[in-house]
């Protein structure tokens, strides 16, 4: 195991010791992404207010190691994605830029295993979005499976603006969360859309008034960890390669799924709660 930023534990490094980091309800995975699991919820937390969640290389492998996480534990049934303080994420750390740092091939990679980590993460994952989600911010929002926000967020593209190609996910996920129209005129013009206007367009699932954004974001996560997380698994790996098929490639995915679910106790159990007029009961850990 690697050593992370204050002597704290990275997958890889001698010393680690998973059954005993799997009994705390949080860590601090590096200096700028903590994690905690409760009641089946993953909470990963951006943990740099200071500079508005702005990309640094430990919120780039805390990400890495949020994921490894994930996958790992079984209980997870749902991921909230949060940032601490009024900005979700404001992109990349431009006063590093200006002092002369930059991206290698590595650190890139990094970034974008992390993005890409939560967009195939087994769990459903929920991004809670206040203030801005700019560049990076917004490749992050965009590998999320549902996504919330506060009135009056701000999204901006952000690459362009400051002499660099899309990056982050965002030529991938934009076209596609939106209409290739609204996503080239985000990119093109590096104009800041509000988060009603993303609402209308289908990119966040709701709009709340910034004091009641956590609680609604944790009652959506809540309800999705309740579901049962074989169904669940196999409805998100549909609708993600829904993007990609033709009907009929969709249509043998779903009935390979369909029989698959069919053969789960999770839908003996929910059948025999919905004739017996009761809530279901479904496995506690993820199938």
């Amino acid at each position: 195991m690697r050593r992370a930023a204050g002597g704290r534990l990275r997958a890889g490094e001698e010393g680690d010791d998973r059954e005993d980091r799997r009994t705390l309800s949080g860590m601090q995975l590096t200096e700028h992404v903590s994690y905690e699991l409760t009641d089946r919820v993953a909470r990963v937390r951006l943990t740099r207010p200071e500079a508005r969640n702005a990309l640094t290389n430990e919120i780039a492998d805390g990400l890495v190691l949020a994921v490894e996480e994930i996958e790992r534990d079984r209980r997870v049934r749902a991921v909230l994605l949060t940032g601490d303080g009024p900005t979700f994420c404001a992109g990349g750390d431009l006063k590093s830029f200006a002092g002369g740092g930059g991206f290698s091939a590595d650190r890139a990679q990094a970034v974008h295993d992390g993005l890409l980590g939560l967009h195939r993460s087994p769990a459903p994952v929920i991004a809670a979005i206040q203030g801005a989600a700019i560049g990076y911010g917004l490749g992050l929002a965009c590998a999320c499976d549902i996504r919330l926000a506060a009135e009056g967020t701000r999204f901006q593209a952000g690459f362009t603006g400051i002499g660099l190609s899309p990056d982050s996910t965002t030529s991938y996920f934009l076209p596609r969360l939106l209409s290739p129209s609204v996503a080239t005129r985000m990119m093109l013009t590096n104009l800041p859309v509000e988060a009603e206007e993303m609402l209308r367009h289908g990119f966040v699932a709701s709009v709340h008034p910034a004091e009641q954004l956590a609680a609604a974001a944790e009652e959506l996560a809540e309800r999705v960890s309740r579901m049962p997380s074989g169904a669940i698994r196999r409805a998100k790996a549909l609708l993600q390669a829904s993007l990609g098929h033709g009907a009929e490639e969709q249509v043998e995915m779903e009935v390979g799924f369909i029989l698959e679910s069919f053969a789960t106790d999770d839908f003996r159990e929910g059948v025999t709660a919905f004739v017996e007029k009761r809530k279901p009961e479904f496995a506690e850990e993820r199938q």
